[in-house]
């Protein structure tokens, strides 16, 4: 019998490897950090988790989120986006330091960890602060420094020089880390903003992270402006490339979907924030049947606002099936495969997480699945999309080490990231 440093015994394992194939019981071991074996055989560990009864996926992969939006959870609520954000989010965040940010990012980054998000994709402000709330927690993530340019030539420059700078310093560290250019939207940055934000992104070998078509107005304010959609504009500038992440995508004509297949720049789909925001819902189903890459997220605390991928996972279904009127939309298989590793595919790191198989990093997630709601397991991709909660995530593994332990956290003391989390509020809110 094979013996490994950390084992996952007698699970129900999803792979979702290219055959999406389901072991039960399964077994996988790890040795520095990486997937050794994946199969149905017995194994041993110096260390095991036996997740008899439980559903092990990849680590969820959360491919759109502002994390040290936590600060505003539940402060300004039912508004559209242009007033939520113009009078209500923007005058406060203008009001944040780097330490709001900081403790912003890791209660975020503990509430991911906690319901299995192994990988972040982020959008904010001093995230010099989120890499290393995110390292501190030990999850991944993609960083990009918002760039909210507002059409200023002097603010243009600043702007910029920050998201590059921070992209150079931080792309790749501590192998954890990977960096991204934000340019906010094409309501906050001018066309010829975000060519140049194209040219440094080619210039650093970084992704593009951007929201765009997200509400109708704006989109239509655009194209009675440049008489074209902000997709075709952008594909005329040679903006829209493979390393390109468009967060939302609702407002889209076919013309727009097609030239997104032809780019291969992928979508983050973000069913609950959309909702409740009122903004639409995005043309997910077209979008997966034309081979357009497509990750699951659950965008800010703001505007969700929880971070629990694994309801999501259900709205994002349910989302789809209320859109087309046809309850074979997005089946259950599809949204548990965007919410892993659809959403590796969409960051471009499929080649290193995403799946459960030999050689990847071992990124695991082990979900309690032995409670009533889900019983009988007679799918466990139907039993997980339709019936789970992020709470039911029992253990975490990234890159091998176990961060969360019989749903307890491993890396940081919550209780007192709490306090300091609760005067952060104080001085932001008063």
């Amino acid at each position: 019998m094979e013996k490994y440093e950390l084992a996952v015994i007698n699970g129900i394992v999803l792979t979702m490897d290219g055959d999406m194939r389901v072991l039960s019981p399964g077994s996988i071991g790890m040795e520095g950090g990486e997937i050794r074996y994946v199969g149905k055989d017995e194994v041993r560990g110096e260390e095991e988790i036996d997740a008899r009864g439980c559903i092990v996926t990849p680590g969820f992969v959360n491919c759109h989120t502002h994390s040290p939006m936590t600060l505003f959870r539940n402060a300004f609520e039912d508004q559209p986006l242009e007033k939520w954000l113009k009078e209500y989010v923007w005058p406060v965040e203008a009001r944040l330091k780097p330490e709001h940010v900081k403790i912003g990012a890791k209660i975020a980054a503990a509430e991911m960890a906690l319901n299995g998000v192994t990988c972040f994709n982020d959008m904010y402000f001093y995230m010099d602060q989120v890499a290393e709330a995110a390292v501190e927690v030990g999850i991944r993530g993609v960083l990009s420094e918002g760039m909210v340019e507002l059409f200023s030539d002097k603010a243009s420059e600043e702007i910029l020089r920050r998201g590059t700078e921070f992209a150079r310093r931080y792309h790749g560290w501590r192998g954890m880390i990977w960096a991204a250019l934000g340019p906010h939207a094409e309501y906050s940055c001018s066309l010829e903003f975000l060519r140049r934000v194209r040219e440094e992104a080619d210039k650093l070998g970084v992704g593009i992270h951007i929201h765009l078509a997200e509400v109708k107005p704006p989109v239509d304010e655009f194209v009675k402006e440049h008489g074209k959609t902000p997709i075709k504009a952008l594909d005329e500038i040679g903006f829209l490339k493979r390393d390109v992440l468009i967060a939302h995508a609702i407002h889209l004509d076919d013309e727009d979907l097609r030239i997104i297949r032809e780019r291969d720049a992928a979508i983050a789909y973000n069913p609950v924030s959309n909702m409740k925001l009122a903004s639409g819902a995005a043309r997910i189903e077209e979008m997966t049947r034309m081979g357009i890459r497509v990750g699951l997220g659950t965008d800010g605390p703001g505007s969700n606002n929880t971070l629990d991928m694994i309801q999501d996972m259900k709205i994002a279904s349910l989302l789809q099936k209320l859109k087309y009127m046809d309850p074979s939309s997005l089946p259950a298989k599809s949204a548990v495969r965007i919410a892993t590793r659809g959403g590796a595919e969409a960051l471009n790191l499929d080649h290193l997480i995403g799946s459960i198989e030999i050689g990847k990093r071992a990124d695991i997630v082990v979900i309690n699945t032995r409670k009533v709601r889900y019983q009988p397991i007679r799918d466990p991709y139907t039993a997980l999309a339709y019936c789970g909660s992020g709470s039911d995530v029992k253990d975490v593994i990234v890159d091998g080490r176990i961060i969360v332990r019989d749903g307890a956290l491993q890396t940081i003391d919550l209780e007192k990231a709490l306090e300091e989390f609760e005067k952060a509020i104080s001085e932001l809110f008063g």
